[in-house]
């Protein structure tokens, strides 16, 4: 009976070993599987961090080009051509889509693999850093679409150079075939009107003024990034 007893007691606590060992193997699994969530989602942060830089860059090259379109406006014997190219330069890419990278977020919040995170400090985060990426980016559309508006209100593109510009240095320059490029340029006078000057000085502070605040803008999504950046930089690297 004893013996019999014994053999029980060690069937039992083999089990429990087997049992715990399981689960040891199992919490290990997850805390792996936390752990390349937070480096994912620390790489796509960067891919982010990257794309909101380059953003930036771009718009303070617009500004420089809309403070030089004014200071061109401002001068009597500027080149109407050289105008329109600064002005083309103030609005490039003003109106640029884009989105944040979430893939390991959308992955996460897929089926019940949101509960894999761990540290609930850090879903507040990402939930804050998605809502604000939103709002920030739509602000930034939204004045974007305010200048390319502008830009493209004018109905005769001869008058205020924009033409000529874009066979210098636009989509003209490659689209269009040479002998048409000579006959075109052959009708612009480089006159500017006084009205269309000053229609022109009122569009190109508006572009200084959009410019400046998309720099703006730009610069918070940095901050949004930055700070989420710091948070998933600690969890990724723990060990």
């Amino acid at each position: 009976m004893k013996y019999a007893v014994g053999e029980i007691i060690l069937v039992v606590i083999g089990i429990l070993i087997a049992f715990q060992l399981n689960e040891w193997n199992d919490h290990r699994k997850q805390v792996k599987l936390e752990q390349e969530y937070y480096c994912r989602l620390l790489d796509d942060v960067r891919l982010d961090e990257k794309q909101t830089q380059i953003l930036l860059e771009q718009a303070e090259e617009r500004l420089v080009a809309s403070n030089h379109a004014v200071r061109l406006l401002l001068e009597d014997n500027s080149e109407k051509i050289e105008i329109a190219s600064q002005i083309t330069r103030s609005t490039k890419a003003v109106f640029s889509d884009f989105k944040p990278n979430n893939s390991a977020f959308d992955d996460l919040k897929s089926g019940a693999n949101l509960n894999i995170i761990s540290d609930k400090l850090i879903i507040k985060a990402l939930n804050r850093y998605f809502n604000r990426f939103e709002e920030l980016k739509s602000i930034i559309m939204v004045n974007g679409k305010h200048a390319v508006d502008i830009l493209f209100a004018h109905e005769d593109y001869f008058a205020n150079g924009a033409v000529q510009a874009s066979i210098r240095e636009g989509r003209f320059k490659d689209g269009l075939d040479e002998d048409l490029k000579e006959a075109i340029l052959v009708l612009d006078d480089d006159i500017l009107t006084s009205q269309m000057r000053r229609r022109l000085l009122n569009e190109s502070l508006e572009f200084v003024s959009v410019n400046t605040r998309q720099i703006e803008l730009y610069q918070l999504l940095l901050q949004e990034t930055n700070a989420l950046k710091v948070q998933l930089e600690v969890k990724c690297a723990a060990q």
